[in-house]
Parts: C-alpha cells; sequence; structure tokens
C-alpha cells in the first residue's frame, strides 16, 4: 500500500504541496527500539534549557519541597502530552498540526502551527545563545582574547555551530538519531557524576536542607512553594505538546509508546537533571550551570565539562528545527521547497539570535509565556475532542481537504467555538497565574493553574461542542459516532 492510496480520490488534487506530510506508514517509522527513543527522550529532556530551568525550581522557596513538587507536576503534566498529542500522532501517523485540524479546523490550525513555531525557534534560540556565549566567551575568561573580542567570538561560535546543524540535519533525521543515542548516555552520565560530587562534599542532608536566601524565595509558605514547583514541573513537561506527534508519528511499536516519554523523558531526562541544578545552583549560588559546573569540578575539568554539555545541547536543537521544518510544510507554498532551502529558512532566526545572544537571554520568561500558552487550553479541547466526542476515530483523508467537502471545514475552515475556548483558557492561565511577573491569584494555591486550566478548558469545550458545533453537522462527529470507513484506513499496517 502506498501512500496515495490511503488519501481518498476528492482530496488527492489537495495533497501535491503536502507529501512530506503524508501519514508515516510502518516501513517509513524509524524508532523501532525501546532504547533509541528513550535514549532520544533523555537527550531531548536533558538538554541545556532544563539544566537551566533545574537551577530556576529552588527559588520556590524551600528545595525539598520544591524538587518533590517539580517531579510531580512533570508526570502530571505529561499526561495531556501523551493524551492529546502522542498517541493520536502515532495512530495516524501524522503530527500535532495535521491533527489539530480536526479540532481548530484545517485553517484553524495555524494557531498550534504558531505556537510550534514559537517554542521551536524560541527555545532553540535560547539553547544556542547559551551555547554561543559559554563556549565562544571561555577564551576571553581564560585571558586568552582581548575583552573587545568576546561577542566577536561569541558570533563565530554560532556560525560554526549553525553550519553544524545545517550539515546534520541535510542528512537526514536517522544522522540526528545517531548522535542523540551518544549524546544521551553522556549527559546522563554526567548528571550523575555531578550528582555523586555533590554528595560527596556536602552530603544529602545538607543539600536538601540548603534553601536559597530568603530575599530570593518567591514564598516562604511549604504548601505554596510546593505548588510553585508543581507549576514549574507541569508547565516544563506542557511544553513537550507541539514535538511529540512529530516524534510519535515515527514510533513503530505501540508497547514504546509510554515508557520511553515517562522513564527518559520525564523521570531520567527532566527530573534527575532539574534536581542535580537545583541542588548546585543553591550550593554555589548561581542558576548558571557554566558557574556551578565550574565550582563543582574545578576550573579545568568544569570548563571541560561545560563545554561538552553544551556542545552535546546541540542535538536536542537539531530534532526541534527538524520537527519545526516538517510541520512548517502546512502552509503550501513552503511545502514545495527544497529540503535544503527550507533548513536555511528554519535556521535563519536562529542566526539572528546569534548576533545578538544577550537580548535573546533576556527574554527567555517572555518566549516560554506566549508559546505555551496556547498549548494549554488546545491540550485540554484535544484530549476531549478525540477522546470522548470522537471515540479515537479521525477521517485521515479529510485531514489534508481544504474545502467544504472536507469534514474538518467547521466555518470557514475554522472551529471558532475551540479557538474561542483557547483563547478563554490563555486568559484564565493569566488571571491565575503570570509566569512573568510570578503574580498568583484565585485556586493557583491548591492547584496551581497549567492542571486546572487544561481541565476546565476540556469540560467547557466538551460542553459547547454538545450545544453548538455537534447539532450544526459540522466537524465530522457524527461519522464518527456512526462509525466511519475513514477511521478503518489508518491504522497505518500497526
Amino acid at each position: 500500500m502506498n501512500k496515495t492510496s490511503m488519501i481518498s480520490t476528492s482530496a488527492k488534487e489537495h495533497t501535491a504541496p503536502v507529501t512530506g506530510r503524508l501519514p508515516s506508514l510502518e516501513s517509513e517509522r524509524s524508532f523501532t527500539t525501546y532504547g533509541s527513543l528513550t535514549f532520544m527522550q533523555v537527550s531531548l529532556a536533558a538538554a541545556l534549557w532544563t539544566v537551566l530551568f533545574g537551577g530556576m525550581v529552588p527559588s520556590a522557596g524551600n528545595t525539598l519541597i520544591a524538587i518533590s513538587g517539580y517531579a510531580c507536576g512533570a508526570l502530571l503534566g505529561m499526561a495531556p502530552v501523551i493524551l492529546g498529542s502522542a498517541l493520536p500522532s502515532f495512530r495516524y501517523g501524522v503530527d500535532v498540526i495535521e491533527i489539530s485540524k480536526a479540532v481548530l479546523g484545517v485553517r484553524g490550525s495555524v494557531l498550534a502551527l504558531a505556537g510550534f513555531l514559537v517554542m521551536s525557534l524560541g527555545w532553540s534560540a535560547v539553547a544556542l545563545a547559551m551555547i554561543c556565549r559559554g563556549v565562544g566567551l571561555m577564551p576571553v575568561h581564560a585571558g586568552y582574547f582581548a575583552v573587545f573580542m568576546s561577542e566577536q567570538s561569541v558570533v563565530l561560535t554560532g556560525c560554526a555551530i549553525l553550519l553544524l546543524m545545517f550539515v546534520l540535519l541535510r542528512r537526514g533525521l536517522e544522522s540526528v538519531q545517531r548522535v542523540n543515542s551518544i549524546a544521551g548516555p553522556i549527559l546522563m552520565l554526567f548528571m550523575t557524576a555531578s550528582l555523586s560530587l555533590l554528595l560527596w562534599k556536602f552530603g544529602l542532608r545538607h543539600l536538601l536542607l540548603t534553601n536559597v536566601p530568603a530575599e530570593q524565595a518567591l514564598t516562604s509558605d511549604p504548601r505554596q512553594s510546593f505548588i510553585y514547583a508543581l507549576e514549574f514541573g507541569a508547565t516544563f513537561s506542557l511544553s513537550w505538546y507541539p514535538y511529540m506527534g512529530g516524534i510519535y508519528r515515527l514510533i513503530k511499536y505501540q508497547r514504546h509508546t509510554v515508557g520511553p516519554a515517562m522513564i527518559g523523558g520525564v523521570l531520567v531526562g527532566s527530573c534527575l537533571t532539574v534536581t542535580v541544578a537545583a541542588l548546585a545552583s543553591v550550593q554555589f549560588g548561581s542558576a548558571d550551570p557554566a558557574v556551578w559546573f565550574t565550582r563543582l569540578a574545578g576550573p579545568v575539568t568544569g570548563n571541560i565539562v561545560v563545554c561538552m554539555v553544551l556542545l552535546l545541547s546541540i542535538t536536542a536543537i537539531s530534532m526541534a528545527i527538524y520537527l519545526a521544518a516538517v510541520a512548517v510544510q502546512q502552509i503550501a507554498w513552503l511545502a514545495r521547497i527544497p529540503w535544503t532551502w527550507l533548513l536555511l529558512l528554519m535556521l535563519l532566526p536562529l542566526s539572528l539570535a546569534v548576533l545578538n545572544t544577550a537580548w535573546v537571554l533576556a527574554h527567555v520568561m517572555t518566549i516560554a509565556t506566549f508559546g505555551g500558552l496556547i498549548f494549554v487550553g488546545l491540550s485540554g479541547v484535544t484530549v476531549v475532542d478525540f477522546w470522548v466526542l470522537r471515540r479515537q476515530s479521525i477521517a485521515l483523508e479529510h485531514l489534508f481537504v481544504a474545502d467544504r467537502s472536507g469534514h474538518y471545514w467547521f466555518w470557514g475552515g475554522v472551529n471558532w467555538v475551540a479557538l474561542t475556548v483557547i483563547v478563554v483558557s490563555a486568559a484564565g492561565y493569566l488571571y491565575l497565574y503570570d509566569p512573568i511577573t510570578l503574580r498568583t491569584s484565585g485556586i493557583f494555591r491548591y492547584f496551581g493553574a497549567v492542571l486546572p486550566v487544561v481541565a476546565a478548558s476540556g469540560a467547557l469545550y466538551y460542553v459547547l461542542a454538545k450545544l453548538i458545533v455537534i447539532p450544526s453537522g459540522r466537524g465530522g462527529y457524527r461519522a464518527c459516532q456512526h462509525g466511519s470507513k475513514a477511521a478503518e484506513v489508518v491504522q497505518v499496517g500497526l
């Protein structure tokens, strides 16, 4: 069976520009072993942004409570990601942007695409800026170059990294996977060695009972400290939402759909990395991994380790750019661009970040906020839409039909009900918690903001869909309820 046979005759004329986005068949799914997928999840989760984020976790107030709260939030936050993004994409072989068309409409899915690009390019720019400054300024700090050469060395380092990424990505996903299979274990080796050094130097009791200075803590209330950390963990896991579809459409076996994400992505890659970074940042008074790695391992060994950790994060950035390049083919004219030129286009924003790394690092929270706000509501809406309203049934061929003959045309290609719920959810999230100013209100003190907003958005969409969307006959819900033939053709040989 070839791909075109999976698309109905009425839809074929609409699929010419989207060849790279067509459902991945069983033979095309490259993640075939538990280990390769786990190492890839570890590599992505333990990337530079996680190390930096972990250094900020103790600001919740109590180090032990903050680490525990983060772990709970990370596990809970991964649930809507797996249910709303990973499993639907695995089942149908398409990424989360395609899946979102079933609930947002074939044109409304541009909202999910915009959030995807902001998250991918934004966090990649942050990580790249840190790598450039960490590696590029090391000769300056060592006294080998004059100060006026510092920014030039940062830019030159960035250009070299971008060239390396281009070569790696141009060779395809398999090259990125091979490097990830090496980078993941090495990163974990560094984290484990760092934890061992911390335990040897300070002891477990001292590490867990040492907190940030009171003036730097967000709260002195233990319960509030737990909720802050819970929010950090849930938010960080939710940031995986746009990526998981692109990864899971390449997984071959169903038995690999939960374990690698929870073990490799959450427990090992995220929680272990955050724990080490949190403990080290408290002891050495800095969230900057370049600072505490150097003080922990010594000036020579520390600098070497810092360079290796920074450079190993290039694979995580490359994976994010690869998934973004595939997703951006939702735009018809971009789908027609050769892969080489599309990669250059995706790397262009990162080249701008290289020219002004200080500005990028000064706007980390802004990047995280604007990208994440879209997926807070979308995750809840998608979970309810796919698992409850559609009963896991999507007419795959209609995802590629961009006119009123398709199931997912809704109102002019947009499901305005779902978009309204997402906007209301974003407003509700900002009312409960402002991630930039860290202002909180209402029920945040008891449940945080991400988890209740995800649940509320799903519940609200369920009610409105029952009252407005389904009775209108739009969205293909009636076909799902009566067993659509399209649902049978999308099992992609699994």
